[in-house]
């Protein structure tokens, strides 16, 4: 092949290939995207993954790492794997909602409740409540057999396309938009992962 030829085809090889990766990168909702509330489509759990716990209460002290986590009913009716779970690392604790900075040896009592009986979503108090952004709480979801991610009652090529754009999105207040926050997505175990640094509601969407 003629040198000129050769780096042509070089040149269009690598014109290609940086087309592919930009494409591929591409978000059509990146982190900050607003979305009413009256056309978010909350992801729903299956009726077959029932939850074992609703809901789940604990005491975040100053001195010591915490967690709080709602867990899937197991085939038997025990507890089976993680539904939702709360992190809270030693040191994390910021301050209250009042504004008040949070003291040495102090604690606060931390609840976590689903918002409906098949929701993707929890609700985090108490709301005001604020972490470092050194050591932000934690929070991870699991759509463990999830199939209909877009809620049309069939399983098709859309739900493929809805369970890879899924994230963690952020209400403040019941009929308020949802912004959606960075995530780490883990499809092995099928679970999102978001640090926060205060307290809402939190769903997971696509």
């Amino acid at each position: 092949m003629p040198l000129t030829r050769f780096r042509l085809t070089l040149a269009l090889l690598a014109a290609g290939l940086t087309l592919a990766c930009g494409d591929s990168g591409t978000d059509p909702n990146p982190d900050g995207t607003e979305r009413p509330a009256t056309s978010f489509e909350i992801v729903q759990l299956s009726p077959s993954t029932p939850v074992y716990n609703d809901s789940v209460s604990f005491y975040a002290r100053t001195t010591d790492d915490a967690e709080g986590i709602i867990y899937f009913q197991a085939p038997g009716g025990g507890r089976g794997e993680k539904f939702a779970r709360i992190r809270i690392k030693k040191g994390s604790l910021l301050a209250r909602p009042d504004g008040s900075p949070f003291a040495a040896n102090d604690s606060v009592l931390i609840v976590m409740r689903m918002t409906g009986p098949r929701d993707c979503q929890v609700q985090l108090t108490p709301s005001g409540i604020k972490f470092t952004s050194k050591d932000p709480a934690e929070l991870s979801l699991e759509y463990l057999g999830v199939t209909d991610f877009n809620n049309d009652g069939k399983i098709d090529a859309s739900d493929t396309a809805a369970q890879q754009k899924l994230a963690i999105w952020r209400q403040e207040n019941p009929g308020e938009v949802y912004v959606k926050i960075g995530t780490v997505k883990i499809d092995s175990s099928s679970e999102l992962k978001a640090q926060l640094t205060s307290f809402s509601r939190y769903a997971i969407s696509y």
